[in-house]
């Protein structure tokens, strides 16, 4: 009697530890396949609508739903550039009558350009609305930056990995054409340029 009971408690705790065990396990294959279709690129479509999208963005790092430009590759209102890990976005550009101290002459608009700065680099970025950007016109006519209070200015310190955003009024005649938003900094080659229409 005392054998039965023996290996009958002996066969329920074999159960009741296989029945642990499939649980432990049952919750690192749910993370597993998404690693695994993420290094092959195939496997079960289930899991992978849900987790890889996070880590090829992750690899990509400038990819937030839109499509980064190189430096050098013409850039719209809109575009997202890569200016050596600082990544620039020309969000939008609105025309300004100004405020009630300064005003554009007879015949000028304020161009306002809406703008946002990532810094996917290691240091801190400094950003000048007045050294860091430029707007000109096809005959490269550098337009200057009025200060006015109808526009948050775009100037500041942007730590790693944070962002800016900010606008850059340009004071500019009526009806110009070719204007082009570039963003530079002197101990980098190159710059970003937005047309601006």
């Amino acid at each position: 009697m005392n054998k039965k009971v023996m290996l009958a408690s002996v066969a329920l705790f074999s159960m009741l530890l296989t029945a642990a065990c499939s649980n432990d396990q049952a919750d690192p294959p749910a993370e597993t396949p998404p690693a695994v279709v993420d290094s092959g690129g195939t496997g079960q479509t289930g899991t992978s609508e849900e987790q890889p999208p996070a880590e090829p963005q992750g690899e990509d790092q400038p990819a937030d739903n839109a499509e980064v430009k190189p430096i050098g590759e013409p850039a719209a209102v809109g575009d997202t550039v890569d200016y050596h890990g600082t990544v620039i976005t020309l969000n939008g550009v609105r025309e300004s009558e100004g405020d009630e101290y300064l005003k554009p002459q007879p015949g000028h608009t304020f161009k306002v350009v809406d703008i946002t700065v990532k810094n996917n680099g290691q240091e801190p970025l400094v950003i000048s609305s007045a050294l860091s950007f430029s707007l000109t016109d096809s005959s490269d006519l550098n337009y200057t930056v009025p200060i006015t209070d109808d526009v948050k200015m775009l100037d500041g310190t942007v730590a790693p990995g944070g962002e800016l955003t900010g606008e850059i009024p340009y004071e500019v005649k009526q009806g110009v054409k070719g204007l082009q938003l570039s963003y530079g900094d002197p101990m980098k080659e190159g710059r970003a340029i937005w047309a601006v229409e």
